[in-house]
């Protein structure tokens, strides 16, 4: 089986180069399952429902969010339709939305999930340890693969680690810098702590710099426009996984500039 994740796509830029190396992609790898990070899609203010079916007509199978999750309020019209469409598990409970999504692929029972990390983060979360003991207990699956999405790269290592052999992907979202640490834990799982982002590559993290330099500068706030000048960037990793094993027999950082 051939997987695909792609990191954090960002506004138009993002929406563009996905739209082409997909599709490439798909032609040159044979790439079967396609999990996108889109909570930065629309215009690097969350998602709406144009962009959500924008991604499912690039065969994107799992979109997951993030803490941009709601910042777009358009998401609340749709969020409990999306089939395809998960935000994080360990949200509070009565948040809308699903935490986890599990498919029938080529006859295997995969689940897809996303935790969000704890450290460095404003927000009311449980514990994703925790969240995720309770989902491989309950949900039975023959994969599962996370999008741990979290600023702390300690934090995402020790998720990888405690839950080595146990799921079997777990890939790093949130930063939008790719990290160069993609590898197969010592019990099976692959790992990479960040997977990048997918969009402008000369803004910061997908916005314009003038605006982000002030704001280190003088210390006021700053408007985050999407950087929609310049290079791209698609940033994402490949992975094969033997089907009768499970086990990962072959993966690929992707790092694309045009």
């Amino acid at each position: 089986m051939r997987i695909l994740f792609v990191g954090d796509v960002f506004s138009v830029k993002g929406r563009e180069i996905l739209a082409r190396q997909l599709k490439k992609l798909r032609q040159e790898k044979g790439v079967q399952f396609i999990v996108v990070n889109g909570e930065n899609i629309a215009h690097g203010h969350g998602i709406n429902e144009k962009y959500y079916h924008f991604l499912l007509e690039q065969n994107v199978n799992v979109v997951t969010l993030g803490n941009h999750a709601f910042r777009n309020h358009d998401i609340f019209n749709f969020i409990e339709d999306a089939r395809n469409l998960i935000r994080p598990l360990n949200f509070p409970s009565g948040v809308p939305g699903q935490g986890f999504l599990t498919v029938n692929y080529n006859g295997k029972k995969i689940t897809v999930f996303q935790v969000m990390g704890r450290i460095f983060e404003n927000i009311a979360l449980d514990c994703p340890f925790q969240l995720t003991e309770q989902l491989l207990k309950n949900v039975k699956s023959d994969l599962y693969f996370c999008d741990f999405h979290g600023e702390a790269t300690s934090e995402k290592a020790a998720f990888a680690h405690h839950f080595d052999g146990r799921v079997h992907i777990v890939v790093g979202t949130h930063t939008h810098v790719q990290t160069n640490d993609a590898r197969i834990l010592p019990k099976g799982t692959m790992f990479i702590t960040d997977l990048g982002m997918t969009g402008s590559l000369d803004g910061i993290i997908g916005v314009t710099p003038q605006n982000i330099i002030k704001k280190f500068l003088t210390g006021l706030p700053a408007r985050h426009d999407p950087m929609e000048e310049g290079r791209s960037q698609f940033n994402g990793l490949f992975v094969e996984l033997d089907d009768h094993t499970q086990k990962v027999t072959n993966f690929e950082v992707i790092h694309v500039i045009e």
